[in-house]
């Protein structure tokens, strides 16, 4: 279990504080979405340093990470085809996972400043920690694994594109969704994972613009943020 916290060395008075471009896109079928984060990696490169964060919801998609295949999914391609559900080999690490509406996804595009990954990717975890603690649920890292854990369910799955530095994709926080998704993939190469949402661990349905304010919160205060709207 890993509880890193890179925020206690110095008050927030303390600590110079950077904009950060918060973007709502709805909702927004996946390619579209990673065409878009593509293009703001592209404009970063190419001059328009301006740290940003997305958040968005996905229709139900399964991306298969670098090291992904079929044999993550449970099915043939067509099942899924049949079903509306779109396949998707993406550009970041890890294996399978599952978005479905009722998710909190980020994308941060940004520099990672410290060119530290372990850094960035403990420090944008526990974030999501931080936002359990808000609802009285205990999450928790694995070292060595991407995601977030509660009462040993996967709640939260993670995964990073790096170009010279510049971050893009990010989390995927189970809220509301229904998780059916989940059940037709082995999740993360792991046949035994057991998948939760916050919905279930508490018993209600979270508000998504409540979740939205609280998970800015905290990631501006983890990476010494402040919010602007473009």
């Amino acid at each position: 279990m890993s509880t890193l916290d890179t925020n206690l060395d110095l008050p927030m008075s303390d600590r110079a504080l950077t904009p950060l471009l918060v973007q709502r896109w709805g909702r927004l079928d996946y390619q579209s979405s990673l065409d878009h984060q593509n293009e703001l990696v592209r404009k970063y490169l190419e001059g328009d340093e301006r740290d940003r964060i997305i958040l968005v919801e996905h229709p139900p998609t399964i991306t298969l990470g670098r090291r992904g295949s079929t044999n993550d999914l449970h099915f043939p391609e067509k099942f899924y085809q049949d079903r509306g559900i779109c396949l998707q080999k993406v550009n970041r690490g890890g294996l399978a996972t599952a978005h479905e509406p009722g998710q909190l996804v980020a994308y941060p595009i940004l520099r990672v400043k410290k060119k530290n990954i372990k850094l960035y990717a403990e420090t944008f975890l526990n974030v999501i920690v931080r936002l359990l603690g808000d609802y009285g649920v205990q999450g928790y890292l694995k070292p060595g694994e991407p995601g977030v854990w509660v009462n040993g369910q996967k709640i939260c799955s993670f995964g990073i594109g790096l170009k010279r530095w510049i971050s893009y994709h990010g989390i995927a926080l189970n809220i509301n969704n229904d998780l059916e998704t989940f059940k037709m993939i082995v999740p993360c190469g792991r046949p035994d994972e057991i998948v939760t949402s916050l919905q279930a661990q508490v018993g209600f349905e979270p508000d998504m613009d409540v979740i939205y304010d609280q998970f800015l919160r905290h990631f501006c205060k983890a990476f010494d943020y402040f919010q602007v709207k473009e």
